[in-house]
This record gives structure tokens, C-alpha cells and sequence, in this order.
């Protein structure tokens, strides 16, 4: 049996953004978009990881956007929570 050699592809650093935009803002799933794109799965995973891994060092270099960010997310959960409460209130009125 005859191993083929496999061939690393390259792309530029525009269309990895745009996938990535793509990836960000569709409701698609990474593999409906991986093979849209003609991007192996593993390769789109791997973009996704790495620019979110930059999005997270930049935090940590803003700590007054983390802590704005972190106040927004108590705030959504405090709300996630009283809606949670009142849906079941509701269904509790309509039986």
C-alpha cells in the first residue's frame, strides 16, 4: 500500500477572516460552512480556536473591557433568571 503524501494547503489571511466572519454571524453549522468554503473541518476548528484565543489575550490587556464584559454577564444572568421565573408563574396560570 502506497502512502500519498499529504499537501498542506495555504490560505490568506483575508479569507481566513471572511470564513470566519461567515462561521460567526450564520446560523450554519462549522461543517456546512467548512465544506462551503472547501476548508477541512479540522482547519476551520483550528481557525476558530486561535482567533478566539486573540480575542481572549486582548481581554486580559483590557481588564476595564473584561470587567464590563463580565458586569454585562451577571446582569444577563439576573434577567435570564427572573424570565425563567415568570414562565413558569405563566404556565402555572394557563393549567
Amino acid at each position: 500500500m502506497v502512502k500519498k503524501k499529504s499537501v498542506k494547503s495555504q490560505y490568506s489571511l483575508e479569507f481566513k477572516n471572511q470564513v470566519l466572519e461567515v462561521l460567526e454571524n450564520s446560523p450554519k453549522s462549522m461543517a456546512q460552512i467548512a465544506r462551503e468554503f472547501g476548508v477541512s473541518y479540522p482547519t476551520l476548528n483550528s481557525w476558530k480556536r486561535s482567533n478566539s484565543e486573540k480575542d481572549n489575550s486582548n481581554l486580559m490587556k483590557n481588564p476595564d473591557e473584561l470587567r464590563k464584559l463580565q458586569r454585562e454577564n451577571d446582569l444577563l444572568k439576573k434577567e435570564n433568571e427572573i424570565l425563567k421565573k415568570a414562565a413558569t408563574f405563566f404556565a402555572k396560570q394557563l393549567d
